[in-house]
This record gives structure tokens, C-alpha cells and sequence, in this order.
């Protein structure tokens, strides 16, 4: 399955493996897999049949269940971490205001935040890919999106996380702008790259 999506995790590249490139080629395609079904399902639409650990389902579970969300406490924390929004976001100033004011502002910037065009596309073309490619292994030649527009949808789910990490679950995933648990996923990225140059 070739998604058109390059695997630049690594720092050797596939240039300086490129004679190995079966092993290459099957590592690249299993992670290009995982990496499509991954984010399309964070990006799945939420159902009542099937629960998902989607990005719309929390925001409709914030809509409904507000009053059992605790108060905002750490409120200069979460003024950073809507930074992504912009300095004249509305959403900034409703923070002072409390939970019910702040989820009832946020909730629907950030969905239009997932509403919008270059958004949108990306999302259908990841669910093409993993409904008609991966899925069904249907042989049609739908080019997935770029390495960049991956990473923009990755970079809003953590956006996402970091907000309501402080806001309501009173854990820090984003400290001045920087994603706590990144690192933690570059750990396989990392023994991989030990691992190419050893065999250089």
C-alpha cells in the first residue's frame, strides 16, 4: 500500500539505505499504515453504535456534560496553551470568566478550526486511503496528503489535548508551546536511527 505520505522520521533517510531498500520498503509501508489509520480515526464523525475516542465526540461530550467538568483553575496556563487561536482569539478572555463560559467559546472555535478547508481535505483524503485502500485493498490510485498536512492535523489534536489537559483533567501535556509527550514518541525514531547507522 503506497500512500504518498514520506517517511521522514529519521535522520539517516532513505537515501543512505537505499540498499536495503526491502527492509526500508517494509518498514516505510507499515508505519505509513499505522500512521494513516492513527490520525483518521481521531478525526473519525462520533456514533452512537460504534463509541469513538474522537476529537468531535469529546467536544459534544464538553457541549453536554459541562456541569460535570471541575472549574477552571489554571488559568494563565490555559491562555498559553489557546495560543494556537491567535492573540485576539474571544476564546482567550472567556478563561477568566469560568468553565461554562470558556467551553461554550471554545467548543465551536475549535470546530470550525476542523471545519476548515485545507482540514477538511485532508481528512478525506486520509479516509479514503483507509476505507478504499487499506480496508478493502482496492486498487485505486488516490495519492495521500502530504507529510506536512499529516502533521498539521497531528499538531491539532495535541492543540486539543493541551487545553483540556489543563484546563479540566489537570494534567500538562503543552508547556510553552511544546507537546510534552513528543519525545516520548520519538523514542522508536531514535533506536531506529542507531540501529541504520550501525549498519551504514
Amino acid at each position: 500500500m503506497q500512500t504518498d505520505i514520506p517517511f521522514t522520521n529519521t535522520d539517516v533517510g532513505a537515501k543512505k539505505v537505499s540498499v536495503r531498500g526491502e527492509l526500508y520498503g517494509a518498514l516505510q509501508q507499515s508505519l505509513e499504515v499505522d500512521a494513516v489509520l492513527a490520525v483518521a480515526r481521531v478525526y473519525d464523525a462520533p456514533s452512537k453504535k460504534y463509541p469513538a475516542r474522537c476529537l468531535r465526540a469529546a467536544l459534544e461530550l464538553m457541549t453536554s456534560r459541562v456541569q460535570d467538568l471541575p472549574e477552571i483553575v489554571e488559568r494563565s496556563n490555559i491562555k498559553r496553551s489557546l495560543a494556537f487561536l491567535g492573540e485576539k482569539s474571544p476564546v482567550i478572555g472567556t478563561v477568566d470568566l469560568g468553565r461554562d463560559a470558556f467551553v461554550a467559546q471554545f467548543v465551536p472555535e475549535y470546530r470550525s478550526t476542523l471545519e476548515s478547508g485545507s482540514v477538511v481535505k485532508a481528512i478525506e483524503t486520509l479516509k479514503h486511503i483507509r476505507d478504499k485502500r487499506i480496508a478493502h485493498n482496492e486498487a485505486a490510485m488516490t495519492k495521500g496528503p502530504t507529510w506536512e498536512a499529516l502533521k498539521q492535523l497531528i499538531d491539532h489534536a495535541k492543540d486539543f489535548v493541551g487545553v483540556v489537559g489543563w484546563a479540566f483533567c489537570g494534567c500538562v501535556y503543552t508547556n510553552d508551546g511544546k507537546y510534552l509527550l513528543s519525545d516520548d514518541a520519538k523514542r522508536p525514531s531514535r533506536a531506529l536511527n542507531g540501529l541504520l547507522e550501525r549498519l551504514r
